[in-house]
């Protein structure tokens, strides 16, 4: 049964209720400078923006996320970072395959907060208790950890070299399962041209021999994208992974299921390879329990691939879908180089989700 106009405009009353009983709900300007999300938002994102240019040639966006504007504003306003609780109720703006470019969300952003452990509890249960008020009584709970897979490549035997290549592929498996192909069989350099060693030396360079050849820039692969591939090669020759480290990794991040049970699984892969994530799998058993005690009804899966596409997230993070279509219905975690990354000068915790509050009241049609 659908929700009527009545039944909708009551739960965002309700819905607005809540987000004013744990922080301060505000609402960023519709028309922001594209560049913060180009710099920091993820090419997701990026390539979705709906652009625009203003008489003096800035380039802006129409709001994608309430997140880098409100983390952005907190930063210039704020500058002793004095813990701060954000919330927003909204219509965000950026193309999609199906459905409008036009869509709202609902969220939270804790700042500095003085417990970030107490401030994603916060965004979990917002989260929980949304999806309720829509009906979706038994959500399912995907659950990662990104200090742990930052924990686990600190640790196993890896050329320094390929640390940050990881660690930029987490959360991407497509990406990373290339990667680690190309780690555990690396491809004979044998009669490749030589370039130069800089990745803008190197595309220049690629450039000329395919204008000299008569290719197209516009068809097949980038110059860059052959550089890039190019100096992989390059570097991967001169620092070999070792196979048993490209298993290890292949093996951590297969792990997934009921979350209680990963837990084992991942204390048995760090005894076999003798590296210790003891503080990092202590912290995701309390998380669990508290999750067991606070919403037994929810069923939660841990996928220690598990992360989003940005790297300035720090610690867990989780999505929220529904058990009758499996779309995500919420999303967040801890991101505490966020705020460095837009020019803070120290750490600040930071941590938040978001609602599709779009997916919520279109659930009422089922």
């Amino acid at each position: 049964m659908a929700f009527s106009a009545t039944e909708l405009q009551q739960k965002r009353d309700a819905l607005e209720a809540n987000i004013r009983q744990r922080a301060d709900l505000t609402a960023p300007d519709i028309l922001q400078k594209s560049d913060l999300f180009f710099d920091l938002a993820g090419e997701d994102i990026g390539r979705r923006l709906l652009l625009t240019t203003g008489a003096d040639g800035t380039n802006y966006c129409l709001r994608p996320d309430f997140t880098l504007p409100i983390a952005a504003a907190y930063i210039e306003k704020h500058p002793d970072f004095e813990p701060k609780s954000f919330g927003y109720l909204g219509p965000v703006f950026r193309q999609r395959e199906n459905g409008p470019a036009e869509f709202d969300q609902a969220g939270l952003e804790f700042l500095a907060a003085e417990n970030g452990d107490q401030a994603f509890e916060q965004c979990l249960a917002f989260a929980i208790e949304t999806a309720a008020l829509y009906g979706e009584e038994k959500p399912r709970l995907h659950l990662g950890a990104v200090d742990l897979f930052e924990a686990l490549l600190d640790q196993i035997e890896l050329p320094d070299v390929w640390r940050p290549r990881v660690r930029d592929r987490f959360g991407h498996d497509a990406a990373m399962g290339r990667l680690l192909d190309r780690l555990f069989a690396p491809e004979d350099q044998h009669d490749q041209p030589e370039l130069p060693k800089d990745i803008d030396a190197a595309k220049a360079k690629i450039l000329e021999m395919m204008d000299e050849a008569g290719l197209s820039q516009y068809t097949g692969r980038t110059a860059e994208e052959i550089a890039v591939r190019y100096l992989e090669k390059r570097q991967l020759a001169e620092a070999p992974v070792p196979a048993t480290t490209v298993r290890t990794l292949r093996e951590f991040l297969s792990i997934t299921g009921r979350a209680h049970e990963q837990v084992f699984h991942i204390t048995a892969l760090a005894q076999k390879v003798g590296i210790n994530l003891d503080q990092q799998l202590e912290r995701l058993s309390a998380r669990l329990t508290k999750l067991k005690a606070d919403a037994p009804h929810i069923e939660v899966e841990f996928d220690a691939g598990f992360s989003p596409r940005l790297d300035y997230y720090t610690g867990h993070v989780f999505e929220l879908t529904s058990n009758l279509t499996g779309d995500v219905l919420a999303s967040g975690g801890q991101y505490d180089r966020l705020l460095q990354r837009l020019g803070a000068q120290k750490p600040v915790t930071a941590i938040g989700c978001a609602v599709w509050v779009d997916r919520l009241e279109q659930g009422g049609a089922r």
